[in-house]
Formats: structure tokens, C-alpha cells, sequence
């Protein structure tokens, strides 16, 4: 779908190239499909200076500097993001998630109870509390909204890595193995799974097999590469060479 989406971004700019949804767009784009840090910086900026009130724009931007590490203007943007649309599901529960990894996890959780407040049934609140719960080591709380997560999204591929990987960090090894076993042996993973699977192994002391996942996600494409900088879950990997190249592979290192 990539050729499609920028086909598209690039018809809109044709159209209209004063258009800051569009140049967002692209930015957007470059970011995710292309991990052109450099040139997707300057349309979230051209898309802003064109429209300074476009939530989403700030939104996503945002999420620039959070994948870049800068925690501190990614904050900032968020915070602008959700001043200018205070009733978006997606900008609240992606304020959580930037706490999530920064390791504030209790305002994690509770931007996504604020979240559900909004929409009670937002299927990516639940994924969120699931993590801020498992950040704070809450392993039957972050158990209960994973299954939410699940029974919601219908997904039962990533309900099963996700409680995976709680079971890993729990310290439930034979359960966690069990589950990734049989997951293996279906090889039916969709988009980010491969990822998923890679901080399984990571949390069960499997570095190899972690970054074997790792290039397996790579060569998917998985979008969640982006976060590879700035997830808690990555960090006993930061030390080995392999995971030190894939970092340099999607640009996040020089």
C-alpha cells in the first residue's frame, strides 16, 4: 500500500501544494514507510507553518521526536495536539503511550482511564493500560486489559504475543514459551507481530532469537521499528552489535 498512499499524498500536493494536511501527509509517509528522518522533519514543518491549528499535524509530529528520542519537544507537541483537540481518543491515548516510554507509568494508566472516559470501548486505551499496568510490574491488571484488548480487536494473534510477553516479564517462562510456540508453528503474524515476538524473546533472555525476530520485522517493514530507540522493552539488547546495526538500518543512528 505504500506506492497507493504516496501516489495519493502526492496527487493532493499537485492539486494544492499551500495545503498543510498534505504536506503532513507526506511527512507522515517519509517517517513511516521510508524512515527518512530528515525530510519528513521538514513537511511536518511546512504542514504546520501552513496550518498551525492542525491537531493532527502536531499529533504526529510528536511522534517524530518521540521515535527520535526527544522526549522533552514530543511532550510539547502532544501537548499542543491535545490543547487543540481535547476530545481525540488517539492524541490521549498516544499522550499515555509517550508516558508509557518514558517510564511514567502511573500517568500511562492514567491517560488511558481518561481515554475510556471519552469512548469507554476504544480498543487501543485497553492495549495501553495493559502496558502501563505491565510497566508497573500489575501483571493481573495488565493480564485483564490485555484480554479487553483482544476481545475488542477480535486479533487473538497479537492478544496471544502481547500475554506473551506479560507472562515473560512475569517470570512465567513455561507459559510464555508455550504460547510462542504454538504461535510459531501457526506462522500467520500480520503487521508489528514479528516485532511483538522479538520482545518476547527479549524478556525470556533470548537475545539471538530476539534479533533474529528483529530482522524479520525489518524485512516486513513493520512500522514499529520506529519506537526502536526509546522502548524499555529493547534495552537489554542495546549492547549487541546486530541491534546496534538495524538501529543504523532504520536511520535511527548515524
Amino acid at each position: 500500500l505504500f506506492p497507493k498512499q504516496m501516489a495519493a499524498v502526492n496527487k493532493a500536493l499537485s492539486i494544492d501544494n499551500r495545503l498543510g494536511e498534505a504536506h503532513i501527509s507526506l511527512a507522515v509517509s517519509l517517517m513511516l514507510n521510508e524512515w527518512d528522518w530528515v525530510n519528513s522533519e521538514k513537511a511536518f514543518k511546512k504542514g504546520l507553518e501552513l496550518n498551525p491549528t492542525y491537531a493532527t499535524g502536531h499529533h504526529w509530529y510528536a511522534e517524530w521526536f518521540l521515535f527520535r528520542g526527544k522526549a522533552r519537544e514530543a511532550f510539547e507537541e502532544i501537548s499542543t495536539a491535545s490543547e487543540l483537540d481535547p476530545m481525540s481518543q488517539g492524541i490521549l491515548k498516544d499522550k499515555g503511550i509517550f508516558y508509557y516510554y518514558t517510564g511514567q507509568y502511573h500517568l500511562a494508566r492514567d491517560m488511558g482511564m481518561m481515554t475510556l472516559e471519552i469512548e469507554r470501548n476504544f480498543a487501543p486505551a485497553f492495549r495501553l493500560l495493559s502496558l502501563a499496568f505491565q510497566g508497573q510490574a500489575k501483571y493481573d491488571e495488565a493480564i485483564e486489559y490485555n484480554d479487553r484488548w483482544g476481545q475488542l480487536t477480535g486479533n487473538t494473534i497479537k492478544t496471544e504475543v502481547a500475554l506473551a510477553d506479560i507472562y515473560a516479564n512475569a517470570g512465567r517462562k513455561q507459559e510464555a514459551e508455550s504460547i510462542i510456540e504454538k504461535l510459531t508453528i501457526k506462522d500467520v503474524f500480520t503487521s508489528n507481530d514479528y516485532r511483538g515476538m522479538a520482545q518476547v524473546q527479549t524478556a525470556l533472555g533470548n537475545h539471538d532469537a530476539a534479533i533474529n525476530w528483529l530482522i524479520k520485522s525489518y524485512e516486513q517493514h513493520e512500522e514499529s521499528l520506529c519506537s526502536l530507540l526509546v522502548d524499555p522493552k529493547m534495552d537489554p539488547l542495546r549492547e549487541e552489535h546486530r541491534f546496534i546495526k538495524l538501529l543504523k538500518d532504520v536511520r535511527l543512528l548515524s
